[in-house]
Formats: structure tokens, C-alpha cells, sequence
């Protein structure tokens, strides 16, 4: 019996110990600065890219991997009779999954890949792939993985404040988030995911609001999965502060059976949210 292998993109945010503690293998997405071309995480770090962010007056992109970045990938790591499970960024969002897809053509047929659309961006992406690696690590089969990583969508809980929605707005991705461009001074919207793409969730006077909101917001998904085990993600885009604030809440609100995985937002999902964002991603098991 071959070998299971978990693959996800840069968009995942996941702390590179915990990475290698897994066994997780990254394919990164590429940052552009007009001529100057980044590979997240490679060539340039969150830190860096935010900083560069604050002082560019162009705005920045990103471009998916092309589906020979991902048959590099495979083809390091995986052996004929071998499985990769690869788990990447909304289609909605990216092309990500679909280059991981037709790279799952392009390798030795002995060599299989089940491509995952995780719906999502960020932990969101992290949980998924951390779910698939403690399944491989507990010695389950590709069903029960995948099993397990769908299990994950399907539950799974998005909200996120931004500081401002120009960087969605500017890069395309404001999805049905669009209706509030241009709303009150002061609004810090509550956003969501719906079926992969940014929707709105509730309008807030204030960032100090719409953070405790994302609290109230744990504590009722708390109150509707009683007796379940938690997990959390939390992460940030150049603030700690306001994230670690929110960390040491979490444990409280969402009781001792919990667990919480912390990231800071790449360039690969940071250009489009830009600096200030929080997010939170709950699912139970």
C-alpha cells in the first residue's frame, strides 16, 4: 500500500512548524509588485509584504501556480502506488485548484491525485490540510481522509473583519460583498463566505464592535454544538495585537474541549484583504 501525501497552496496561512510537524507540502502562489515577481513565503515573507504594501502607491497581484509547479510537487514527493491529497484555495477565489487538478493528469498515472476545493481561503484552507494530516498520521485510508477533510468544509464557519474593502474591491474579489462599497464612514462590515466567495454578514459601527461581534459570534456557535469538540482557527494580517486579544479570549468561550491554530495572512491572501484583517474559522468534530 502506497504512501498518502498532503499538499495545499500558500493561501493556507499555516505556521511553517506546524507544516513540517505534519508533514505538509506547499505549493506557493506569486506575489507581483509591477515588474518584481515574489513567491509567497519563498521570496518574501508576510512581514516584508506588508511593509512594501504600506508604501506602494500600485496596488499589487497574485498569480496561481501553473500546473507545472504542481507536477514538480507530485513528482518530488510521491512514488507510483502513492496518493497526494491536495487541497487548495476556493475556485471561486483562484485557479489554484483547478491548476492542481489538471497537474493530476499530467504525472505518472501510478501516481494518484484527489485535487480538493476547499471552499475557503486562509485557516479556513489550514484546517482542511490539517485535518488531512493527522488523518494520514493516524494511518487512515484515502477515504476516511478525504472523508475527514470534507467533514471540515462542510462545517465550517467564516468571519472576518477588513480595515477597508479596497484591497477585495481593487482586486476583483469582493464577491457579494459588493453592495456595501461605499456604505457609511465607519462601517466595519462583518463578512462571510458563501459557496467560496466573500458575502456580507452583518454591517458594525466600529472595529472595536465588529471584534467583539466575532466573540458573540463564537459563543453562539459554542451554544449550537453543545457536547461537540471545537476547533478554531484564527488569522491576521499585521495584527498581532488584535489577534492575541482574541486568542486569549477563545478558550472561555468555546470551553475545554477546544482547539485553536493560529496564522498570519500571507501575501497570497493579503493582497486582497489587505493590513488589519482578523479572521475566525470554527468548525466541530
Amino acid at each position: 500500500m502506497g504512501r498518502i501525501h498532503v499538499v495545499t497552496d500558500s493561501g493556507s496561512d499555516l505556521p511553517v512548524e506546524l507544516r513540517e510537524q505534519l508533514g505538509i507540502h506547499v505549493v506557493p502562489l506569486t506575489v507581483q509588485f509591477g515588474d518584481e515577481i515574489y513567491k509567497d513565503g519563498v521570496d518574501i515573507t508576510a512581514g516584508e509584504f506588508y511593509a512594501r504594501l504600506k508604501r506602494e502607491t500600485r496596488m499589487p497581484s497574485t498569480c496561481q501556480p501553473s500546473p507545472a509547479d504542481f507536477v514538480e510537487v507530485y513528482e518530488r514527493i510521491a512514488e507510483p502506488g502513492d496518493t497526494i491529497v491536495s487541497i487548495h484555495l476556493s475556485s471561486k477565489m483562484s485557479g489554484t485548484y483547478q491548476s492542481a487538478v489538471l497537474a493530476g493528469s499530467m504525472i505518472d498515472p501510478a501516481i494518484t491525485v484527489k485535487a480538493v476545493d476547499s471552499r475557503a481561503a486562509s485557516m479556513g484552507i489550514g484546517l482542511c490540510v490539517i485535518a488531512a494530516a493527522r488523518s494520514v498520521q493516524a494511518g487512515k485510508t484515502v477515504e476516511q481522509v478525504l472523508e475527514d477533510v470534507q467533514q471540515v468544509i462542510d462545517g465550517l464557519q467564516v468571519y472576518f473583519v477588513v480595515d477597508t474593502l479596497e484591497y477585495l474591491q481593487r482586486n476583483g474579489r469582493i464577491g457579494l460583498a459588493s453592495a456595501l462599497v461605499g456604505t457609511l464612514l465607519n462601517i466595519k462590515p462583518v463578512l462571510t463566505l458563501v459557496d467560496g466567495q466573500v458575502a456580507p454578514f452583518e454591517k458594525i459601527r466600529g472595529k472595536a464592535k465588529a471584534l467583539k461581534r466575532l466573540r458573540d459570534l463564537a459563543e453562539e456557535f459554542r451554544q449550537r454544538h453543545p457536547g461537540k469538540a471545537l476547533r478554531a482557527g484564527i488569522s491576521h494580517a499585521d495584527n498581532q495585537a488584535e489577534a492575541a486579544a482574541l486568542v486569549e479570549e477563545l478558550p472561555a468561550i468555546l470551553g475545554s474541549d477546544h482547539e485553536i491554530v493560529v496564522g498570519e495572512i500571507g501575501p497570497t491572501i493579503g493582497v486582497h484583504t489587505g493590513p488589519g484583517t482578523i479572521a475566525m474559522f470554527l468548525y466541530s468534530i
